[in-house]
This record gives C-alpha cells, sequence and structure tokens, in this order.
C-alpha cells in the first residue's frame, strides 16, 4: 500500500525541517522523497506508515493527499523527468533519431515500423513500471 503527503519546507534558525524518512530499524517500509515537497511512503503495515507521519515536525504541516493529487504535483518532478529520461536513452540505445525519423516514413504495417514499435512500447512499459515502484 501507498500513502502520500504534501509537506512544507521550514527554515529553522540552524537547519530547514523536512520529511523525515524511515529509520533502519523500520523494515519492510520504502520512502520515496519527490523535490516537489511530496513523498510515497510503501509498506504493507499501515500502522507504520501513520507511525512515520506521526513523528513529522508539526511546522512542516504534513498532509495526506490523493494519489491523483500526488500525480499532479510530481509529474514534473526531477525524479519523474529522470524516469522519462531513462525511456528515452533505452529506446536510442537500439533506434537514434535518424532511425526514428525514417520510421515515420514508412508505411505503418511495415516490418520495421512493427518492431520499432514493439521496442517503444517494451521501453515505456518499463519506465511505467519503474515510475510506479514509486508510487506514481
Amino acid at each position: 500500500m501507498f500513502k502520500y503527503l504534501k509537506f512544507e519546507k521550514v527554515q529553522a534558525e540552524y537547519t530547514v525541517l523536512t520529511f523525515n524518512g524511515s529509520s533502519d530499524e523500520e523494515k519492510g517500509i520504502e520512502v520515496f522523497m519527490f523535490d516537489t515537497n511530496t513523498v510515497a511512503i510503501k509498506c504493507e503495515d499501515e500502522a507504520q506508515i501513520d507511525a512515520i507521519i506521526a513523528r513529522q515536525e508539526e511546522a512542516i504541516q504534513c498532509e495526506e493527499i490523493s494519489h491523483d493529487e500526488f500525480k499532479s504535483i510530481t509529474t514534473n518532478s526531477s525524479q519523474i523527468k529522470r524516469c522519462r529520461a531513462i525511456c528515452k536513452e533505452n529506446i536510442a540505445l537500439t533506434y537514434d533519431l535518424a532511425d526514428e525519423i525514417a520510421m515515420t516514413k514508412r508505411a505503418d504495417n511495415d516490418a520495421q515500423v512493427i518492431a520499432y514499435e514493439a521496442h517503444r512500447i517494451l521501453c515505456i512499459n518499463k519506465c511505467t513500471l519503474l515510475k510506479g515502484s514509486m508510487g506514481y
């Protein structure tokens, strides 16, 4: 299960208060921090997630949000942009830009176009799985 949170970074006198993730003692919990002041927390035990949320500094105004709101906020985060870049890089390992342009000039049922589309879809699906593993 995932829970999604947004928070405010707060400049204190000697530090910046922000979301504090899990400790080494907490097993089976993953905290995914995004540069948009959002967090996705993954754990099978909801009580563990709630415990992490409860120990946050009140000043950061930690607030649970829906998955849709989380996706809306993080869609242009550096983490999601990096996933998209990985997808493009994986496509480019097999097809360079000239190959991709050439595909637009071929018939949709051309064997090379079909192979390219299959590879492109495979790369997109891997990216989708990567984003999903972070709660996106």
